[in-house]
């Protein structure tokens, strides 16, 4: 796995080295060679079987630790929690839909999608540091697993994120995440949710088939570039298809 051309901090294919060994190491304690154990080996080993220096190691565990998925105790080792393992829905974590709904042996797919443009009010230029007026592009979508409608998803994008280009003759069907990387060349680093209860309107129950009286889970969310600045208001609803679970590190 060693790439003598790239240091530690080098991107491969728009991963860090570190994430590619979290996501080695993970792989391994699900369905590997570590699924049956409760540690595991110490980092010069850990080094040594995935040919990388000590320093990748390190950092791969200790997001792995922040994540929940170890703990590194003083002399004891590299404690592995499968509880926190086995999660699939984590609402601390970022949420992308079509791994989420395969993680359910289900196959995702989108319809009804609109993009349209519209104008910035008070309350999301707030959100989205811009003028009020200032041009925004609202893409709506609706998330099937199956033929059963699981997500309604609502994305406002500030027009300017994409220059001069014709907005229109992008495609911005797919995950927006890859949107933003791909078209606007940003990066979502973090964001913040409000989670809140909702029955949606008429136009948003109807697509999602709910029975009278049914809820739906609303993640409201504001994501930020690396540089803490605001790229995107996001609405999602999600219906009880989803189990969702959170982790809370006390230490």
């Amino acid at each position: 796995m060693r790439d003598s051309s790239l240091s530690p901090s080098s991107r491969l294919g728009g991963a860090v080295i570190s994430d590619r060994i979290v996501g080695a190491l993970l792989e391994e304690l699900r369905t590997g060679r570590y699924a049956q154990t409760d540690r595991l080996p110490a980092e010069v080993d850990l080094a040594a079987e995935l040919s990388v220096s000590r320093t990748v190691i390190r950092d791969a565990l200790s997001e792995m630790e922040r994540a929940g998925y170890i703990e590194r105790v003083r002399g004891i080792g590299t404690v592995v929690n499968r509880s926190v393992l086995n999660l699939r829905s984590r609402l601390d974590q970022k949420l992308e839909y079509y791994p989420l709904i395969r993680s359910f042996g289900s196959y995702p797919h989108a319809d009804g999608i609109q993009i349209y443009p519209v104008r910035a009010g008070e309350e999301l230029a707030r959100d989205l540091v811009i003028e009020p007026g200032d041009d925004v592009i609202c893409i709506k979508k609706r998330i099937l697993a199956d033929t059963t409608p699981v997500i309604y998803s609502i994305d406002y994008l500030p027009r300017a994120l994409f220059g001069s280009r014709d907005y229109t003759r992008i495609d911005l069907s797919g995950d927006i995440f890859d949107v933003l990387e791909r078209e606007c060349r940003q990066q979502v680093a973090s964001n913040v949710a409000h989670l809140k209860a909702s029955c949606g309107d008429e136009s948003i129950r109807a697509a999602m088939r709910l029975a009278p009286g049914e809820a739906m889970l609303l993640l409201d969310e504001i994501c930020y570039n690396r540089l803490c600045h605001p790229v995107m208001r996001s609405l999602s609803y999600y219906t009880n298809f989803f189990d969702f679970s959170i982790l809370r590190k006390l230490l």
